[in-house]
């Protein structure tokens, strides 16, 4: 669907592709690399690679001997998912098999493939998602994630194929299933349902019965588990001390401490294979920089800060290395093989994903910035220069300006790959991602900001993000846009609704919500779950539900708004934006809405994506070049 209120925007002649980059290098140049896992015997490790609507499996050598090490494809036409909602596969104790999961007809179902390469298999047929398997040490059975009853579960299936059986019951959310090393328990994580302050790490039979709570149930946040090779203790994150931590306790639940004492987030962990030393990520201004830290003394050593994204350490059995995967703004996702003590190897690249056409690109890294909001909260965020004033060579014209809010709201705009923004600051626009109150990365505080304040706070953040692009040398203040994406949407929405100084000449809305209760009502369960744990259940809450929604503002709009959903959409239902246009319409409002009958809550389709893009380009070009 395609239709707009008011001019459209039109090419503009004088508008060009900035030098070295275009529109179909931006969207299809590079496949990304994700979500890796490594094989127990330490040969392989498998990860998946995005490429036009697929996401599909493949598995590489970490020694190649000598010779090419050309990764092996093991799917074909696996369902596209969002990279950051994509899981990793697991393996099978012998290293024969990996289990992955895939979508057909909306539902992602868990599959078997032989790791030397065949006919996968489908291991569930389930009416409702199945994630997160691992495989019991045997070999025998397999836990997973799975929707029943209202709430998230554990389930287990032979490996062999046959019945699914349910292993928790309940209202309580429960996921993240790990295997103690005998076979004899498994953990997982589970909280009580609309309770975002608390969860706890639980055990249970792999045959069912009455789960054991191991963590104190003292309201904190107990995640992640991760359970040491020898079985004797298990660690977790946990933010009870102000920051996420890694965290240790006995098998049992008893001796619970507190390991690493960083501070900062930790993103994420893994054991190395000896259980003497944990490798982690961190989080430090938008970099996210290494550490590897050891169970006796919680000695902690950095191995790694280069200015950008880590994610997904893995420990290669029998090795002091890990597998760690690695972007930034200047280099796309790719996977490395890092020395696990400093001075002891050298890291080396596993994949290449870097086309020719962008290996000498000048790739601008954005500064992080910090600048005080309405109420004094001092709020983070990245600001990228075009090269002319990144060289204090200012134009007679002042730039156009963009606040970039990311999605979530619990994530952050970080050092990461972005070729979208690189390929805007190339045409001369000055863009400032926010990570408003609500993001990760900054503690437990920062993150729990906007709880139950959706569209309040976090709005008056961004409009304080658009103020400092006003006072930025060589920025037209009266030429700024917003933009963004899910939860960047949706503030976008607010910000031209709600912002009595009108600070922005245009927007850009991509499947973002436009009222809180419809969204809640439409949405997926994990869209629904993260509603109901940050805001409340809409029936105790509906002042705040209303307060938060942009839909009821739309009559204070001026600025012209482009709207882009796909009408497959879970997550934010396409509703969200059908309704807003339709507000629009009969408040006489200026807009653009176009829609995509394929594509869910982001674009897996790189002719939709390219499309998507030469809009939002042609948009801002026409409002404020």
């Amino acid at each position: 669907m395609e239709e707009h209120y008011g001019m459209p925007s039109l090419p503009r002649p004088d508008a060009c592709p900035p030098e070295g980059l275009w529109p179909e290098l931006v969207i299809n140049g590079v496949e990304r690399i994700h979500n890796h896992a490594v094989s127990p015997d330490g040969r392989r490790v498998a990860f998946y690679r995005d490429r036009n609507a697929q996401s599909d499996l493949f598995t590489i050598e970490l020694d190649s001997n000598g010779t090419p090490n050309w990764p092996s494809r093991l799917t074909f036409e696996r369902t596209y998912v969002n990279w950051w909602e994509d899981e990793p596969p697991a393996w099978t104790p012998d290293s024969r098999f990996i289990i992955y999961g895939a979508y057909e007809d909306d539902v992602s179902n868990l599959y078997v493939v032989p790791a030397d390469g065949g006919q996968p298999r489908q291991l569930t047929e389930l009416y409702y998602d199945a994630s997160e398997p691992a495989v019991s040490p045997d070999g025998r059975l397999v836990v997973f994630s799975t929707y029943k009853g209202g709430a998230s579960q554990i389930a287990a299936v032979p490996f062999e194929g046959g019945w699914v059986t349910g292993l928790t019951h309940g209202s309580d959310e429960c996921g993240s299933p790990v295997w103690m090393p005998d076979g004899s328990r498994v953990i997982y994580q589970a909280s009580p349902q609309h309770q975002i302050k608390q969860t706890d790490i639980y055990a249970i039979s792999p045959q069912g019965g009455t789960p054991v709570r191991l963590t104190p149930g003292d309201g904190a946040q107990y995640w992640a588990p991760s359970v040491s090779p020898d079985g004797s203790c298990i660690a977790m994150l946990c933010n009870r001390s102000g920051n996420d931590a890694v965290w240790l306790m006995a098998a049992d639940g008893s001796r619970l401490t507190q390991l690493t004492h960083i501070g900062q987030d930790v993103e994420d962990f893994a054991w190395a294979t000896d259980g003497k030393r944990i490798v982690l990520i961190g989080s430090e201004q938008g970099s996210d920089p290494l550490y590897v830290v050891t169970i006796d003394d919680c000695k902690t050593m950095r191995l790694r800060r280069p200015a950008g994204n880590h994610s997904t350490p893995r420990w290669v059995p029998g090795r002091d290395a890990f597998v760690v995967g690695f972007d930034s703004p200047s280099q796309p996702p790719d996977l490395y093989l890092c020395a696990g003590t400093p001075g002891t190897g050298e890291d080396r690249a596993l994949t290449n994903s870097a086309p020719p056409a962008l290996k000498n690109y000048p790739f601008i890294t954005p500064s992080h910035i910090e600048f005080t909001s309405h109420d004094g909260w001092l709020i983070p965020g990245f600001l990228y220069l075009p090269s002319a004033l990144a060289e204090d060579r200012r134009p007679r014209r002042g730039l156009p300006g963009i606040v970039y809010p990311h999605g979530g709201p619990n994530a952050q705009y970080d050092l990461a790959w972005d070729p979208v923004r690189q390929y805007f600051v190339a045409k001369g626009y000055v863009i400032l991602c926010p990570n408003y109150r609500g993001s990760t990365g900054y503690g437990r505080h920062f993150k729990e900001g906007n709880l139950f304040n959706w569209g309040v706070g976090d709005l008056q953040d961004c409009l304080a993000a658009a103020d400092v692009l006003m006072r930025t040398p060589g920025v037209d203040p009266k030429r700024l846009a917003i933009w963004g994406q899910s939860y960047g949407g949706y503030l976008t929405l607010l910000a031209l609704t709600k912002d009595p100084q009108y600070r922005f000449k245009c927007g850009v809305s991509l499947y973002g919500d436009s009222h809180l209760k419809t969204s809640w009502a439409l949405g997926d369960h994990s869209g629904r779950q993260d509603l109901e744990w940050q805001m409340g259940l809409p029936s105790d809450h509906a002042h705040e539900y209303e307060i938060g929604s942009p839909l009821n503002y739309v009559k204070h709009i001026r600025a012209p708004v482009l709207i882009i959903h796909g009408e497959r959409d879970a997550r934010v239902h396409l509703n969200e934006s059908a309704q807003f246009v339709a507000a629009l319409k009969r408040e006489g409002k200026t807009f653009e809405y176009k829609t995509y009958p394929d594509e869910g809550h982001g674009f897996a389709n790189s002719a939709n994506a390219l499309d998507a893009l030469q809009r939002i380009e042609r948009f801002l070009d026409w409002h404020l070049m």
